[in-house]
């Protein structure tokens, strides 16, 4: 009597736990990027320690925060040269020289920053890929009542 009761007991805590993934996503804003775990926003600092739980995603990620300090570091650099210009531009100087500089550095800063977003996106694609696990329920199988996963 005492062993069907804890079986009992045991098939209805198997019954109520079910295993779910947490998804990632993130959002891009006009200022700024939002970032959701399932449907509830979360911290950047929270989103960045979930990507690198997985080990994948965490290589994915630490290059595109590389590449995005590479972007920052070329902007600078073409304000510097948007400056040059503008100074060399009110002493009625050549600006060939600085706006070449501001054209490049902003090809930069673009193919960079670009580069960036698209690293986030796959190291979230692997994070959420790596985390999909399905779910376990008790329920129905093709021999009668069982343990049945979900994919």
């Amino acid at each position: 009597m005492k062993f069907i009761t804890i079986l009992i007991a045991l098939i209805f805590v198997i019954q109520s736990q079910e295993c779910h993934a947490q998804e990632l996503s993130m959002f891009q804003g006009f200022w700024n990027i939002k970032y959701y775990e399932d449907d509830n926003e979360i911290s950047k600092q929270e989103f960045a320690e979930k990507i690198k739980s997985d080990s994948e995603s965490k290589e994915l990620w630490e290059k595109s925060s590389s590449k995005m300090t590479v972007a920052y570091v070329a902007f600078a650099a073409e304000l510097g040269f948007l400056a040059w210009q503008i100074n060399r531009s009110s002493n009625r100087e050549s600006q060939t020289v600085p706006l070449l500089g501001v054209l490049g550095t902003a090809i930069v800063a673009i193919g960079f920053s670009s580069s960036s977003m698209r690293l986030k996106k796959e190291a979230i694609l692997k994070y959420n890929k790596n985390q999909d696990i399905g779910s376990i329920r008790f329920g129905p199988t093709h021999n009668g009542f069982g343990l049945v996963v979900n994919f």
